[in-house]
């Protein structure tokens, strides 16, 4: 009986680990730019946009759900080409579905080519 309690224990907090684990995400950095360097560009700045989502699956199974703001601020970079990076805007909507729930993280942000 005691092996058994040892036992029940020991997966109890294997599976309290485990669920902390999963809850963590990864921060990102938005860098500051210093608005000398594109005043000159002013005029050409565009806007863009990038999206980045996850699952949650029965409401305890995430899927792609603790890196997405990541994802799309990497994604937001790779169409900035280069560019100066400003007013950046972060918006988190949810989708219910039958079986779980879609998270997204949309990013807007002004990009000033370098000069």
């Amino acid at each position: 009986m005691k092996y058994l309690t040892k036992l029940f224990g020991a997966v109890s907090l294997g599976l309290v680990v485990l669920s902390l684990v999963g809850c963590s995400g990864t921060p990102i950095h938005v860098k500051s730019i210093d608005p000398r360097l594109y005043e000159k560009a002013k005029d050409e700045g565009r806007e863009i946009t990038a999206s980045a989502s996850g699952f949650q699956l029965l409401l305890l199974i995430p899927i792609e759900i603790n890196d997405r703001q990541e994802r799309a601020y990497g994604l937001l970079k790779a169409q900035a080409g280069g560019g100066y990076i400003t007013d950046v805007k972060i918006k988190e909507s949810w989708t219910y579905g039958f079986v779980g729930t879609v998270y997204t993280t949309t990013m807007s942000a002004t990009v000033y080519p370098r000069h």
